[in-house]
C-alpha cells in the first residue's frame, strides 16, 4: 500500500450540506440574475422583461450542462452568460463579460451549511500533514466558489482547488483530477478522493487509482450502482480512522 500523502474532496454535499435546498429549481440564482439585469438596464437600450431574462439564463444553463455531459466537458459560466445575452441580441466585450460576473455577486446559498464536523476533520488532516485539494463540478470559476469557501472559513485549508468550469472537464473525466494532483505534486496512488456522487466523483477517481471514499449522509439516498468505492462514510470524521488504518498498512 503506497503512503497516502493527499486527500481530495468534492465540495457540495461532501463538505457542505445541501439537504435543505434539494429542490431549488434554479431559484438560488434569481437574485443574482436580477443584479445583472439591473446593471444592464443602466447601460442597454432594450431588455426583455425580468422573468423572460431569468428564464433565458436558466435555459442556457440547462443546455450547457446537457452538452457538457456528452463528453464530460466543463460547462463554463462566462460562456453561459454569453449565450444568455446573445439570445436577447446582446454581445458584450470580453472585459464587460468579466464585469457581469462580478455584478452577479455570488454568495453562499441560504440554507446551505457546513456539516458539523467539516472544520474539525480538515483541521485534523492538516495537523497530520496531508495535502488537501478540492475538485468540484461547478460551472463557475474558482474565484466565485472561493467566496463560499471564505464565508465557511474553509479557504485556507486547501493547497489546490479547481472547478470544471475553469479546467474544461468535469468528473469523472481524468483531466480535472489530474489538474489538482499536479498542483499538489502527488500521484493518484498516494491520494484519497472523497465525494458524494458515485457516477462522477467515485467512478473517475477509481479509474485513476485513488483510494475512494463515498460520502453518504442520510439525505442523499444513494441508489444501487455498479460503481463501488473502497469505503463509505456518513460523517466526515469517519475519514480519520480510515486514513489511520491505511497508514498502518504501509
Amino acid at each position: 500500500m503506497p503512503q497516502i500523502n493527499a486527500v481530495l474532496f468534492d465540495f457540495d454535499d461532501t463538505l457542505v450540506d445541501w439537504s435543505q435546498r434539494a429542490n431549488n429549481d434554479g431559484e438560488i440564482y434569481r437574485c443574482h440574475v436580477s443584479n445583472v439585469y439591473d446593471y444592464l438596464q443602466e447601460t442597454t437600450v432594450a431588455l426583455p422583461d425580468r422573468d423572460a431574462f431569468f428564464q433565458g439564463y436558466l435555459d442556457a444553463i440547462t443546455q450547457a450542462w446537457q452538452e457538457a455531459k456528452k463528453t464530460w466537458g466543463g460547462a463554463n459560466f462566462a460562456a453561459i452568460w454569453q449565450h444568455t445575452l446573445a439570445t436577447f441580441g446582446l454581445h458584450p466585450a470580453p472585459g464587460e463579460l468579466d464585469k457581469l460576473l462580478q455584478v452577479f455577486d455570488w454568495q453562499p446559498v441560504p440554507g446551505v451549511i457546513l456539516y458539523p464536523d467539516t472544520i474539525e476533520t480538515l483541521g485534523a488532516l492538516r495537523a497530520h500533514g496531508y495535502k488537501l485539494g478540492l475538485v468540484t463540478n461547478s460551472m463557475m470559476p474558482m474565484w466565485m466558489r472561493d467566496i463560499e469557501l471564505a464565508a465557511y472559513h474553509l479557504l485556507d485549508y486547501f493547497d489546490a482547488r479547481a472547478t470544471s468550469g475553469d479546467v474544461g472537464y468535469m468528473k469523472p473525466h481524468p483531466a480535472i483530477y489530474q489538474h489538482v494532483l499536479q498542483q499538489l505534486g502527488v500521484p493518484p496512488q498516494q491520494a484519497v478522493f472523497v465525494g458524494d456522487r458515485p457516477e462522477n466523483d467515485i467512478a473517475g477517481a477509481n479509474e485513476l487509482g485513488f483510494v475512494t471514499v463515498l460520502m453518504s449522509p442520510p439525505h442523499l439516498n444513494h441508489e444501487e450502482t455498479a460503481v463501488q468505492p473502497h469505503f463509505i462514510i456518513k460523517q466526515l470524521r469517519e475519514l480519520l480512522p480510515i486514513l489511520a488504518a491505511l497508514a498502518n498498512e504501509v
